[in-house]
């Protein structure tokens, strides 16, 4: 029995129906899986930790350091950048070193900052100058 074309062609409409149903429309699944949640990121120094919602956490290292001082040059900030971009700041005092250098006429406090700052001051008003000591040259 001779097939005509239109059989064979309302054939091959069919299969390819059929094949189109089977695989999807436009020929592929797409499988959605999402990745847990962040829940709480907490710092340590150069350390941050990532909690997820699947109960899994994360430690991370930071990847950069930068050192700042504020103009009180006793204030300093270190913040810690993470390879997600997040940061922490971490504020210190660091106070500065002093020493005094006593004369007869003055006294002169040199204070050095962390910052690499040095302060000089003289006094000479004799009301604020403390004594100096004295010295007993009689035996």
């Amino acid at each position: 029995m001779p097939v005509s074309k239109l059989t064979i062609s309302l054939v091959a409409s069919i299969i390819s129906l059929g094949l189109t149903a089977c695989v999807g429309w436009g020929g592929r699944h797409e499988v959605k899986t999402s990745s847990p949640a962040v829940t709480s990121r907490t710092y340590s120094t150069n350390k941050e930790i990532v909690q997820y919602s699947d109960g899994t956490s994360v430690t991370n290292s930071a990847i950069s350091v930068a050192v700042t001082w504020a103009d009180d040059h006793i204030t300093k900030t270190v913040t810690y950048t993470f390879d997600d971009g997040t940061s922490n700041s971490v504020v210190s005092v660091v106070p500065g070193v002093t020493s005094i250098v006593y004369s007869v006429v003055s006294e002169t406090v040199f204070t050095q900052f962390g910052d690499g700052t040095t302060l000089v001051k003289t006094n000479k008003e004799k009301a604020s100058l403390k004594p100096l000591p004295t010295v007993n040259t009689a035996e």
